[in-house]
Parts: structure tokens; sequence; C-alpha cells
């Protein structure tokens, strides 16, 4: 029996249940909305706190640009515990809720614990698993968010909201208790100095098979050295100012906006939460709206399914760009239907709508839904992934949280059909950018993506090259 290969298992399945709670907590807000509007709610909704309930999650997460900091002061397994934790807190408070503020305060805590939970997964999963189950660790993560988005919003169908927050805090109330078996990551260990532990627990999960004791004495020898250079290092406003108006950190810190912009911009999140009354309006039956919503939620799961399937086999920019054009055009699609709707050229009652709805979602799901967090990640270059990695919680915080306040009232000014024009409209531009801007990262190194910023292409690393980038450095 192969123990350190369980015992992988086990530090990798309490993400994999985080995951479930974390997409849950993403199409909550959809159920929420839902059942409150109903006239037998205890608790009346008003337009502008219904907009705070589906936006409040991305606001919430700005503070977690913290967690790499405390992740290298508290280590790995307490920053994952703190983040899961928030989550259930917020479970918790949204079920003894009496009120939509006291529900808005359980979401702030679902979002802050979301987004810190991220990075101490994808941080955790690639320090302490084996090389090659990490990818699919992660791939995996990804699925059941996907997962928890669906099986939430579909539940919400038929159970009490209450119901739904108990439901959904099972998986993150597993995960926290799997998380106390966890080992501290070896890579921090060694980060801190502690080699005699480093080993210890490097060894509990690797076993030491020949291959694991070559990783060990290479993560031991790089973090010595390491140290030793932190140690003659300084961070000093100059060298920080060096950083920003690098070309191979603004360069890719735009390109990454406009890549989160066509995930964010797309609509993709609006249908989730928002999709009931968008479909009752374009469609004036509500049976129809109720079934194609549990098929738009079964789609999103199936959809990400499907892409990684899709990114094994072609590269990370083609399913990405297929994906953002065929989602841009359904959705382009709907906004024609309503607008023909608007003018009584079609029936106010046709479910055309629904059905380019439905296609949008499968689209968006198998590509920029997955591949777009992916790209924007990988284009930054790793000397930049400290600022870099906190700009980016940032932009995915503030798109969240626009896209989904202000829509509400983009549908109630500009109408149904407008909206969904300016959503096709913003897919279209950002995949042209991109279509004409930003590399293909797969199968590239990290040192190859950084050459392609510092020289506009990717490039043969020649004794010109090294030496060029030498005197840079």
């Amino acid at each position: 029996m192969n123990i350190p290969f369980l015992r992988q298992i086990l530090v990798a399945s309490s993400p994999q249940l985080a995951a479930i709670s974390v997409g849950g907590a993403i199409g909550f807000p959809s159920v929420l909305l839902e059942q409150l509007k109903t006239n037998d709610s205890s608790i009346q909704l008003e337009m502008e706190l219904s907009t705070w309930i589906g936006s409040s999650h991305g606001f919430a997460g700005i503070p977690s640009i913290l967690m790499p900091t405390l992740m290298q002061w508290k280590g790995r397994k307490m920053s994952y515990f703190i983040s899961c934790l928030f989550i259930f807190i917020g479970w918790l408070l949204i079920y003894f809720s009496e009120n939509v503020i006291t529900i808005i305060i359980g979401e702030c805590f679902q979002g802050l614990g979301n987004n810190s939970l991220v990075v101490a997964t994808f941080n955790s999963l690639s320090e302490m698993l084996d090389p090659k189950f990490r990818i699919i660790a992660m791939s995996i993560y990804i699925n059941n968010e996907a997962l928890g988005v669906s099986v939430a919003s579909i539940i919400g169908r038929y159970l009490h909201w209450k119901t739904v927050s108990i439901a959904m805090s099972i998986p993150i109330t597993l995960a926290l208790i799997i998380g106390f078996l966890w080992p501290e990551s070896p890579s921090w260990l060694a980060y801190k100095g502690d080699y005699v532990k480093c080993e210890e627990a490097f060894l509990w999960l690797r076993g030491s098979s020949e291959d694991s004791q070559k990783e060990l004495k290479e993560l031991l020898r790089a973090q010595k050295e390491m140290y030793i250079a932190n140690r003659k290092s300084k961070v000093t406003l100059k060298k920080l100012g060096t950083q920003i108006t690098s070309r191979d950190f603004y360069m890719p810190l735009f390109q990454s906006f406009v890549i989160l912009c066509s995930v964010y911009g797309s609509g993709i999140l609006v249908v989730i939460v928002y999709g009931i009354d968008m479909m009752q309006k374009a469609t004036k039956n509500s049976s129809a709206t109720h079934f194609g919503m549990i098929i738009i939620f079964v789609s999103i799961y199936l959809g990400s399914l499907v892409s990684i399937f899709l990114m094994k086999f072609f590269k990370n920019k083609t399913v990405y760009m297929t994906s953002g054009i065929f989602a841009a055009t359904f959705m382009l699609g709907a906004s024609v239907v309503t607008f023909l709707q608007s003018v009584s050229v079609v029936s106010e009652e046709s479910l055309l709508c629904l059905f380019f709805i439905i296609f949008f979602v499968a689209s968006t799901s198998m590509g920029i839904s997955t591949t777009g967090y992916c790209l924007a990640a990988e284009v930054m270059p790793v000397k930049h992934r400290g600022l870099g990695g906190a700009t980016y919680i940032i932009q995915v915080c503030i798109l969240h949280s626009v896209i989904l306040k202000f829509s509400p009232y983009l549908i109630l000014y500009m109408n149904l059909w407008a909206t969904f024009m300016l959503f096709s409209v913003i897919e279209y531009v950002c995949m042209i950018y991109v279509w004409k801007n930003v590399p293909e990262t797969k199968g590239r190194t990290l040192q190859e993506i950084e050459d392609f910023y510092n020289h506009g292409r990717f490039v043969t690393r020649s004794g010109e090259i090294e030496e060029e980038c030498l005197a840079r450095e």
C-alpha cells in the first residue's frame, strides 16, 4: 500500500470539500434573491439591499491581499484553517439571520474566506503534493467550485434558503476537520529555518523514495540560499518604483486586467445571480424559467469538466478565445431577441432568449470561466508575483462587486437588450485585444514569458539576450 500517496490524498481532499462550499457561496445569492422576494418571506427585500446581496463578496474579499503575508508569518496550515473558518462563520451567520443586514455580514465573511482560501489552497497544494498530482488537484478544485454553484442553486429551487445554508456548511466543516490532520508545509518550515521539522513533514507526505530524497535536498539547498539572500536584500521605495515602471510588470498587469474583464464583463456572474429575474422578464413564463435555470446550473458544472479535456488537447489561449467568441455571439443573440420582443416583432412569451442564454453559459463554462483565471495569473512573471498577486486579488474582487452591484440598474434604466448588448461588446473587445497582444502560455517556461514582455516577442536565450538581461538586473 502506498502510504505517502494516501496521505497526499488526505491533504488534497480538504480543499476539494472546501471548494464546494466556496461555489455554494457564489451561487447562494440567486437563491436568496428568489426566495426573499416572495410574499410569504419574513424578511423584506428592497432593490438597494438586493444589489448588496449579490455584490458584497467581492468588496469583502479585498483584505485577502494580506493572506500571502499571513502565510509567510504563520504558515500554510494556519492560513488555510483561518480561511475555512471565515467561510464557516459566514454560513452560520446566514442561517441564524433575521434581517438582510445580518445576511450581508455573513456574505462578507464568505467573500473574505473565499478569496483567501484560493491563495492558501493553491500555495499549499503546490508545496505539499507530488508534482504530477498538483495540476490535477488544482483543476479539480475549480470543478468542485462549479459543482458547489450548481448544487446550491438547484436545491435552492426546492428547499428553504436556511436549509441550503446548512447543507453548504457541511463540506467546509469536514474540510476544517481534515485540515487539523495536515502537517505544516515543508517549504514553509525550510523558509523559517526549521530544517529538521521540514524533513519530517516532507518524508511524511512524500515518502523516502530516491526521487523524494532528491527533491528534499533541492528544497533545503534552495531555501538556505534564499535565506542568505533575503538577509542581504532590503526593500526600498526606489526598488518598488523600478518594479512598477518595468515593462515586464505593467504590461502583464494590464493584460491580466483585460482577461479578467472578459470573464466578469461577459455577464456570466450576472446570469448566475440575477438569472431568474432576467429570464422571467424575457420569457414571461415562470415554469420555463425555472426549468431553464436548472439546465443553466447543470451546464456550469458540465462545462467546467469539459474545459479540463479541452485544455489538455488544445492551447490555453485557443480554448479561451473560442469560448469567448461563442459566448459573446450567443449573448448578442439574446440581445437581438429581447430587442425584437421590446418592439413586438417577437412574442413576449418566446423562449428564444432562454435558449441563447443556456448556450452562452455552456460556452463560457467551457473556457473563459476556467482558463481566464489561469491565463491572467500565468502572464505575471515570477519575480513580480508578490505585488502582482496582490493586484490580481484586488482586480478580481472589484470586478466581481462592480458587475453585480450595477447590473440591476443597467437592466432597469437601459433595458434588458441593451445590457446584453453591452456584455457582448465588452467580450468582443477583450477577445480582439487578447488575440493581438497576449502570449500563449502553454508549453512556455516562466523565463520565456518574462522575455516576451521584456522584448515584445518570444526569444531564444542566446548570449546576447543573456547579457542584456544581466545588464538590466
